[in-house]
């Protein structure tokens, strides 16, 4: 098996950066495997820790008078001193399930037109001492969601269940530290532009919800986020009108989700379910978006890890 670079982004994140650390140690995984940590200036005992796991973990901080900041230039401060043919993310207060990486590498290995990969994901709470598991990945995962990550909707792909190939980002590029929100779902975006994908699906990661504030990327308002996610779709919608074939699902896509954007709203959708009638009609009358919406209102919930470890679809 090739190695692979897992990159955590840090910043601040004493009381959650060991649990996800030890977890990418604890993969097993059956190749080289160099866990990057990728400091942002933390003030706390983020670099201790990282250091104390020795030669296991390689620790990048931020250089004196560094202007690039926030989670964008956290990891590309990563991707820049990551050396393995595979590259993989994960959040500092998050962390992998067990076999994640053998997985999703081995469909890397046996697929060489693949670009990147990615696996199922689950939410965490945590309550009066106890964790609750919960989905957060979208009950059904079909190859539009594969052949168009973000674009499709949500509850799709996250970074901490990707795996790429490292050439991916010498040539679509690394983070665009312009957004301070979507930065992610804009790389996502760009690189599935030139890039086949796959789903593997077994539960990979954990998301773990509601710990307080402190997040690496900030506190963004509302204003701020909406700005972020029309520049990066409508870039997105761009380069897709420039392209020799369009892909008529994508720009129906795209113009859907820029549609609440225009002025009036109802007069934007309209345009768009014109342009696009048999999108439009098979979105709005979905039973996977139906079934995705009785599951968010009722999410199953466990505190025992081996009933998704087992889970069939």
């Amino acid at each position: 098996m090739k190695g692979i670079s897992v990159i955590i982004a840090a910043y601040n994140r004493e009381a959650f950066l060991e649990e996800a650390i030890r977890s990418v140690l604890a993969q097993n995984y059956d190749g080289p495997l160099e866990i990057i940590v990728s400091d942002d200036g933390s003030t706390d005992r983020s670099v201790e820790i990282a250091e104390s796991f020795d030669a296991l973990v390689r620790v990048v901080r931020k250089s004196e008078g560094c202007s690039s900041q926030g989670v964008s230039g956290t990891r590309n401060r990563g991707l820049a001193a990551a050396t393995q043919p595979y590259v993989a993310f994960l959040d500092s207060d998050d962390f992998y399930l067990p076999d994640h990486l053998n997985r999703a590498a081995a469909v890397l290995e046996q697929r060489r037109e693949l670009g990147f990969v990615f696996a199922r994901m689950l939410r965490m709470r945590e309550e009066d001492g106890r964790r609750f598991f919960s989905p957060w990945t979208r009950p059904r995962v079909t190859k539009r969601d594969v052949r168009h990550p973000v674009v499709s909707g949500a509850y799709v792909v996250s970074t901490n269940i990707l795996v790429f190939r490292s050439e991916v980002f010498k040539t679509v590029g690394v983070f665009n530290e312009a957004f301070s929100n979507g930065e992610d779902g804009d790389l996502w975006i760009r690189i599935s532009e030139s890039y086949q994908g796959a789903f593997v699906d077994h539960y990979g990661a954990i998301y773990r919800m509601a710990h307080g504030s402190g997040q690496l990327s900030g506190r963004k308002d509302r204003e701020r986020i909406l700005e972020c996610a029309q520049r990066i779709f409508g870039n997105a919608l761009e380069r897709c009108l420039a392209r020799e074939r369009i892909d008529r699902y994508r720009l129906f896509r795209l113009r859907l989700t820029l549609a609440p954007f225009g002025r009036p709203c109802w007069l934007s959708l309209l345009w768009v379910a014109i342009r696009h009638p048999v999108f439009a009609v098979a979105t709005a009358f979905s039973p996977r978006r139906l079934l995705d919406r009785i599951r968010r209102k009722r999410p199953r919930e466990t505190t025992d890890l081996q009933e998704f470890a087992a889970e069939k679809r």
